[in-house]
């Protein structure tokens, strides 16, 4: 742990976003959906996708966010379906959708389902660990508000969007890819101002006017008042790396451009829409355009156990590979993966998310740490 995080209790956590999610009308479904969600992000070591991002559920309801809406399965095939969010979150439309994909897929041996008309679902790790407890693979993401500029570009029209995929495992950690696809979103703009001297970790922040690029985020970021890590920003975001920028326009295609409810980036609000209508209550679209879920059942092929030493060879080769002196072989996702085997029950978090959750959050509803932390204490034990 360093000054910038602090150690607490994972079960405590998420019974404070499940109670702050309930006192804004959630159910008690969508908020375990939620609290989950975060909680999971924080045991996989991914705290910009933690307790911070609640503030884009916060900003979001400003902006229309349905609480009671339950997201609806408009369409299906015998694989494929759509999802309706009904302005409802990410974190329960995309739970909807991974549930139906992976029942579907037990028979069908792949299935895919779309999203849209949701607002943001975080990390999606927990989505496609879904999957991953199955002995299933899947994929999984959404666009976003326009955050990245198309290289060449100096204005934002790209989304910055979050993908998750998993393969089944044995002993070893599995496959696992949970990254983004642009260099950089509004939390690390606030992540460098605050902890970095306002440094980005590469010269990524374009400026619209110039043209001009450079690695300090200071003279554009935009702090949002009441959050830590949900900032704006006037420069464009630099997408670093031509494959980045391929991943990116592919993975739209994949979320907006062929899904039935599907919209692009371009077309989406932007964060100081959002901001705007934190003052005035102006309804504002969605802050995704599409999703999808992909789950593959390798089962139906052969022996999934066959398959899963395979896969453990591999990350063995991998692991076993000679390094470069001063270095280590690292799988990604593995850190994380060991934190959910062992069923890690204390997380980090950043001292940057803490207040704004449980001061200008929670007590918007009359809620405190202090008042949680009893009513936690005085909970039954399992």
């Amino acid at each position: 742990m360093s000054d910038d995080t602090r150690t607490e209790n994972l079960a405590f956590l998420q019974y404070a976003i499940a109670q702050v999610c309930q006192a804004w009308g959630a159910s008690e479904a969508h908020a375990a959906c939620i609290a989950e969600g975060i909680g999971f992000a924080h045991r996989q070591g991914k705290l910009n996708q933690g307790l911070g991002v609640y503030e884009c559920i916060d900003i979001a309801l400003y902006a229309g966010l349905d609480p009671q809406a339950v997201p609806e399965l408009q369409s299906e095939g015998p694989a494929m379906a759509v999802f309706d969010g009904k302005r409802s979150s990410g974190y329960y439309t995309l739970n909807l959708m991974a549930d139906w994909a992976i029942e579907r897929a037990r028979t069908t041996g792949i299935a895919i389902a779309y999203g849209g008309n949701h607002f943001d679902g975080g990390s999606f790790a927990s989505y496609v660990y879904k999957a991953y407890e199955n002995d299933m693979l899947a994929f999984s993401s959404n666009n976003t508000v326009p955050l990245a500029a198309p290289i060449g570009g100096r204005e934002n029209v790209l989304s910055c969007p979050p993908f998750d995929a998993i393969a089944p495992s044995g002993g070893e950690a599995p496959i696992w890819a949970s990254l983004k696809f642009a260099e950089f979103y509004d939390a690390d703009i606030a992540e460098a101002v605050l902890h970095n001297e306002g440094k980005m970790k590469g010269d990524w922040c374009i400026d619209t006017e110039t043209g001009e690029i450079t690695e300090d985020a200071s003279p554009y970021a935009i702090p949002i008042e009441g959050y830590g890590r949900l900032w704006d920003y006037s420069c464009a975001g630099r997408i670093a790396s031509p494959r980045t920028y391929a991943l990116n326009l592919w993975n739209e295609a994949m979320t907006s451009l062929f899904n039935p409810l599907g919209i692009a980036s371009s077309n989406l609000p932007t964060i100081a829409d959002y901001d705007q209508a934190k003052q005035d209550g102006t309804e504002v679209a969605a802050s995704v355009g599409g999703s999808y879920y992909i789950c593959i059942n390798p089962g139906l092929l052969g022996s999934i156990d066959e398959m899963k030493a395979k896969s453990d060879a591999f990350v063995q080769d991998i692991s076993e590979c000679k390094t470069i002196p001063g270095q280590s072989i690292r799988i990604p996702g593995a850190k994380g993966y060991q934190s959910l085997q062992n069923n890690e029950q204390t997380v980090e978090i950043l001292t940057s998310h803490w207040d704004p959750f449980f001061v200008n959050i929670a007590g918007k509803y009359g809620l405190s740490e202090t008042k949680m932390r009893a009513d936690f204490s005085a909970q039954p034990a399992l």
